[in-house]
């Protein structure tokens, strides 16, 4: 009896939220009853039910002869069923790119739901309880692998039964959005931290775009040949490379020179080549004046600088940077590197969640399907220019060359890591934080290296 009863108020859910959201309009008929049982799989009698439920609200009207139907006059306005409030990273390029399209093409079909972007900081676990102090309900959260870490799951959906359309070859994005088996986050896209090139500054300076693997000193070099002044005003206002210091951008440039900057099981920092490594970024900096200091603790900032063509050259992700620059097609590079270069990749990736407080669930997780669509997801590869969680559709929307130089192309997959696998966040905070005197130069190498073993040896 308890399991009749929760089948026809689901199957009463399915369908007011089809009729209040458009896909079933005013005046359409619904199909036949033993249609809608084989689609729903639900018993003749629950069906009956939840067909009589939604009649008593007005939702549906019996035509004798004829079938069930919607309203001709049926008023959704009364009925907040039909809003998703969307709460969404404060600067996410998602936000500004993707998600645009996929509300519009969501719409195409649900043409009556409505959405409402609160943009906020996610950083704050308490988001949910903040938001609900000022009466807004959060029915999808756009978040991102970090914040993983951070958001209390226990007020989050399990989302196991949103499904992707094809199989995602990415385990590790699967993965890296569950815990203990359970899908807490839908991947919406992802990127590896890649290299980015000015082709046209290049040009300028009669250097040739690299295509296939380069060594440091080339690298050196052709950052020294875009470095200049060239207005003549007495500053550099062009920089060979732009050097981040977060975590997220320079252990990359690290594990192509030979780095292995990450935390053991044990508790231990492993260090293996972090002075070398950090000699020669510093100089980058201070000797050869290739990266502009100012920008070092900004990444907005440098991802500013690449779009004004002041940069040649940039560690970066489809997340940040605009693959679609007005002023000169941005290109993906490999990596220098050199003979004892670390395998593998720093990747990061956008999710979507579903707060347990939500209003909508079921509108929700239609939503977050729908993200997984094929058509969806091959015309955001197009015009946002992000990386598909489908490889088939990154097959068909990027070149060769740029798979190759991402880490991606199945001939020479790169391995993916993403950043609580190499470092738990907390051990990220406290190296960012131990780092910025040696960023300021006021620490060498070894200094730093050896207190950052040290301050990790005493937390064992």
């Amino acid at each position: 009896m308890i399991k009749k009863n929760f089948r026809y108020i689901e199957m009463a859910d399915i369908l007011r939220m089809e009729i209040l959201s458009g896909f079933l309009k005013p005046g359409q008929f619904l199909p036949p009853e033993k249609e809608l049982c084989q689609i729903y799989n639900i018993s003749r009698n629950s069906l009956r039910q939840a067909l009589d439920l939604l009649t008593s609200e007005g939702i549906l009207i019996k035509m004798v002869g004829r079938g069930t139907m919607v309203p001709k006059d049926l008023d959704i306005t009364k009925y907040e069923t039909n809003v998703l409030n969307i709460i969404c990273p404060q600067h996410s390029s998602y936000v500004i790119k993707a998600l645009p399209i996929l509300i519009d093409m969501f719409k195409e079909h649900y043409p009556n739901v409505e959405f409402r972007q609160f943009k906020t900081d996610l950083g704050n676990e308490q988001v949910l309880k903040d938001l609900s102090g000022f009466g807004i309900r959060a029915d999808l959260v756009i978040m991102s692998d970090s914040d993983m870490e951070r958001l209390p799951l226990e007020e989050y959906v399990e989302l196991d039964d949103v499904l992707p359309e094809q199989n995602i070859q990415n385990e590790q994005l699967i993965s890296v959005f569950s815990r203990q088996k359970r899908l807490y986050a839908v991947p919406l896209t992802y990127s590896p931290v890649f290299l980015a090139c000015n082709p046209k500054l290049f040009a300028d300076y009669g250097l040739d775009v690299p295509k296939k693997d380069w060594n440091w000193e080339q690298f050196t070099a052709a950052g020294k040949a875009m470095t200049l002044d060239s207005n003549g005003d007495g500053l550099k206002d062009i920089y060979g490379f732009g050097l981040s210091t977060s975590l997220y951008r320079w252990p990359v440039l690290a594990r192509k020179y030979g780095c292995l900057l990450r935390q053991e099981p044990s508790g231990r920092l492993n260090t293996y080549g972090l002075p070398e490594f950090l000699k020669f970024a510093l100089k980058l900096i201070y000797q050869d004046g290739i990266s502009p200091i100012i920008a070092m603790n900004d990444w907005d900032l440098l991802a500013q600088l690449f779009d004004e063509g002041r940069l040649g050259m940039f560690l970066t992700t489809t997340l940040t940077t605009s693959m679609r620059n007005e002023h000169f097609p941005v290109t993906v590079i490999p990596l220098p590197k050199s003979p004892k270069a670390a395998k593998g990749n720093l990747t990061i990736a956008n999710g979507m969640m579903i707060p347990q407080t939500s209003g909508n669930l079921k509108l929700a997780k239609l939503f977050a399907q729908f993200s997984l669509r094929m058509d969806f997801q091959l015309r955001m590869a197009r015009e946002a220019k992000f990386l598909s969680v489908y490889h088939q559709i990154n097959e068909e929307v990027w070149t060769d060359l740029e798979l190759r130089a991402l880490g991606l192309n199945q001939d020479n997959l790169e391995p993916s890591y993403f950043m609580n696998e190499m470092l738990p966040n907390s051990t990220e905070r406290r190296i960012s934080q131990e780092m910025v005197k040696f960023w300021a130069g006021f620490e060498t190498p070894d200094e730093l290296t050896a207190r950052l073993n040290q301050i990790f040896a005493e937390s064992r």
